[in-house]
């Protein structure tokens, strides 16, 4: 008995001098604030920071670091010194942005030391732009210019591509956590996602398909993280002017071997325009599990239930004088559209060996659409599958990640004579069957300390089987493979100092015709039509200055862009795509974020952002008309952003910003341009906590001088009969809103 207590005693002692105890205290480094919530963690435990910053925990013998990571925050690393305190300041995200980790190439990099044009929207940016849309976040991106004729009206063209698509967005990929967001045929919806879920937005300005395959403009990629606290609930409720509301509620927990993330939210409006009700309901769930200490498993749900009606554009006349007017046929029709749509995925995560690992996504999604239109009754159903998987084989200079990527997609529509889906009043049937695959392979190659090469390329094949099964007027069925498209991508980057570094970049990109490009007047497939291709030449520079307050990011570019794609309109709701010539982009782009004190306690952060283009038609020929050297339609030479925010120790904020678009060419002819304008938009609020809860409450005042302006148009608008062009879709007059926040942390 003696020899057993004696063999605890030993063992509990030695136990006990393999722990060490540490205590330490995390702050802002701008304002000296306790950060509460944060996560501490060592190899043995983990912990969180209290409510005046402080943390303890007990390490282990063999522990040398703690790992200290917040919400809007840097993460950072810390040595364990046995005995004394630790104090540690973390820095806000946006003061540090060059320090932010991105992966926009498929390649995890600092974004200084990024090899080619890549923009970072944080979650603080979306918070402070807008509790609806992601519109006013995407704007302040350089090169990005995204209308917004309505909360389901939306068009995103970078750096001119994809502006002479008459709907929608098209030639711009688009990722949410690896899931892609685009169809098919290329097009592209963000405008129907909820904001909650989203915490990062990275774009990549110009080709990306040597990375992500078909994506002429570029790519967008969203980013979802749970937080750092171990528990944590928000809700949500914002109020605005023409009956906009929304209320969500968000819940993240973080567990020893796993997090979540689900958010709920609503949004309602009665729009500023007739027949302009919009009514949204989103589902959203993102789990990570860790498997072992090798493996990790992702899981993303997403659910979207909309009914949304539809304004549509109107004339220069009615845009000028009664710009809350609907247009007549569809107002009188109260056209609309119905939709709801799913989406599941999971990402397999597995290390191999200590310099090798794999991943393997699998998605699945479905959509279903009825939209009421004057010319007709659309049904819509879409099916996709996708699959991707990747190897990464990781060094201490060499980083190389290759595998391939496969989509497939069965979408089918049929058209109606009225308001009801019957089969005697059918006027098409469609299906069609779209599949591509992408083959990639990047490398990152460190050869000279400050030295980032980066060689990439990827294959792509594509196809489209299309099948007319409404054949009273004859059978269009056919098919069309396009040839396998060669990308390849070079980009550099040389940190010239600490803070600084240029970066330069050669890259091919492409972009499929869209279903309706790929079809003749008859309905027959166009065995001609070839994908618009290009390439970006590019040098840049980005770093920090001012004493590490000015964060910039300059580049000059040229984009040579061959086999236009022109979607030449055969009637009201018919198109058909040619190859109509060449166009030139050259440009500048810049993007300016100055953070410092106008006084000990109040914190500045200014920023400014802006596009100076020259995109023009090199050769470009439709029909008997030739519009060579005319200035691109649909883009403005010059698109600038500024802003400033302001805030205090004790929680009170706010901002002012400003944009300036210049005017654009509505038409080929370049004969009818826009006006040029220019909003205001304030934003004031205050954090505090009230009965253990963390409010945020805020207010502001969107387009201040009451500008009239328009947020969309409809490029070379047809006049049918005596009606005149209906180019545009009119912006928001002033208006207002309130938002709350209220959230309950442990």
């Amino acid at each position: 008995m003696r020899i057993l207590l004696f063999l605890i005693l030993v063992v509990t002692s030695y136990s006990l001098q393999a722990q060490i105890p540490v205590k330490g205290v995390v702050t802002d480094s701008q304002t000296g604030v306790p950060v509460q919530y944060a996560s501490v963690k060592s190899a043995a435990s983990a912990t969180y920071t209290d409510h005046e910053g402080k943390f303890s925990l007990t390490a282990g013998n063999e522990d040398t670091m703690l790992v200290i990571t917040a919400s809007f925050y840097h993460s950072v690393k810390v040595p364990i010194v046995p005995g004394r305190e630790i104090q540690v300041s973390l820095v806000p995200e946006e003061l540090s942005i060059e320090a932010v980790t991105v992966t926009a190439h498929r390649i995890e990099s600092r974004l200084l030391n990024v090899t080619g044009p890549v923009s970072l929207i944080t979650a603080s940016q979306i918070s402070r732009n807008s509790a609806v849309a992601l519109e006013p976040s995407l704007n302040q991106v350089p090169g990005v210019y995204m209308h917004s004729g309505s909360l389901n009206t939306n068009r995103i063209t970078i750096r001119g591509i994809g502006s002479r698509t008459p709907y929608g967005t098209s030639k711009i990929k688009a990722y949410l956590d690896d899931i892609p967001l685009t169809s098919g045929d290329g097009e592209t919806t963000l405008e129907d996602l909820s904001l909650l879920a989203i915490s990062q937005v990275e774009v990549v300005r110009g080709p990306s398909s040597g990375i992500h395959g078909s994506g002429l403009g570029g790519a967008i990629l969203l980013k979802t993280a749970p937080g750092s606290e171990a528990f944590r609930v928000q809700a949500n409720f914002m109020s605005g002017s023409f009956g906009t509301h929304k209320e969500g509620i968000s819940v993240s927990a973080n567990l020893e071997k796993s997090s979540h993330l689900l958010v709920t939210d609503f949004l309602y409006s009665d729009g500023y325009r007739e027949n302009n009700r919009y009514n949204r309901s989103n589902l959203f769930s993102y789990n990570k599990f860790e498997l072992s200490e090798k493996s990790r498993l992702s899981v993303l749900f997403d659910f979207i239930d909309l009914k949304a009606y539809i304004p549509s554009s109107i004339d220069y006349q009615t845009y000028k004088e009664t710009p809350e007017r609907a247009a007549a046929n569809w107002a009188a029709i109260r056209g609309n559209e119905d939709a709801r749509k799913i989406r599941g995925a999971a990402t397999l995560h597995h290390e191999l060996a200590p310099k090798h690992r794999i991943s393997l996504t699998a998605l699945m999604s479905h959509s279903t659409n009825l939209e009421l239109r004057p010319f007709n009754l659309l049904n819509e159903e879409n099916l996709a599958g996708s699959a991707r998987f990747s190897y990464v084989y990781q060094s201490d200079r060499i980083e190389w990640v290759t595998g391939t990527e496969v989509f497939s997609e069965n979408y089918t529509w049929a058209t109606y004579r009225n308001k009801v889906v019957a089969p005697e009043n059918r006027l098409s049937d469609n299906k069609e069957n779209r599949l591509w695959s992408n083959l990639f392979s990047l490398a990152k190659w460190i050869p000279l300390s400050g030295l980032t090469v980066e060689p990439g390329l990827n294959l792509n094949f594509t196809r489209y089987d299309y099948l007319d099964r409404f054949t009273g007027d004859g059978d269009a069925s056919g098919r069309r493979s396009f040839p396998v498209l060669l990308s390849p991508r070079l980009g550099l980057n040389l940190q010239t100092s600490s803070r600084n570094a240029v970066y330069g970049v050669v890259s091919h990109g492409f972009s499929a015709p869209s279903l309706q490009e790929t079809l003749m007047p008859d309905g027959q497939v166009n065995p001609e039509i070839k994908p618009e291709t290009g390439w970006n030449m590019e040098l840049g520079f980005r770093g920090k200055l001012l004493d590490k307050h000015l964060w910039y990011d300059l580049s000059v570019y040229r984009m040579l862009i061959s086999n236009l794609l022109v979607a030449r309109r055969t009637g009201e709701d018919a198109f058909v795509g040619v190859n109509a010539g060449r166009t030139t982009h050259n440009g500048m782009e810049y993007d300016l974020r100055y953070n410092g004190r106008l006084t000990r306690k109040l914190h500045w952060n200014v920023y400014s952002s802006g596009t100076l283009a020259n995109y023009r038609f090199d050769e470009f020929t439709d029909l008997d008309k030739n519009y060579s050297g005319n200035e691109l339609t649909g883009v403005p030479p010059v698109m600038l952003n500024a802003g400033t925010e302001i805030r205090t120790p004790n929680g009170w904020t706010t901002s002012l910003s400003y944009r300036y678009n210049g005017r654009l060419p509505l038409n080929d002819a370049n004969t009818v341009y826009s006006d040029p304008w220019q909003l205001f938009n304030w934003k004031a609020g205050k954090s505090f906590q009230f009965l253990d809860l963390h409010w945020k409450v805020s207010g502001g005042i969107n387009n201040l001088l009451n500008t009239q302006y328009a947020s969309m148009f409809l490029i070379n608008a047809p006049s049918f009969g005596t009606t005149p062009p209906r180019y545009y879709y009119p912006g928001m007059p002033r208006n207002y809103y309130v938002t709350v926040q209220i959230g309950y942390i442990r």
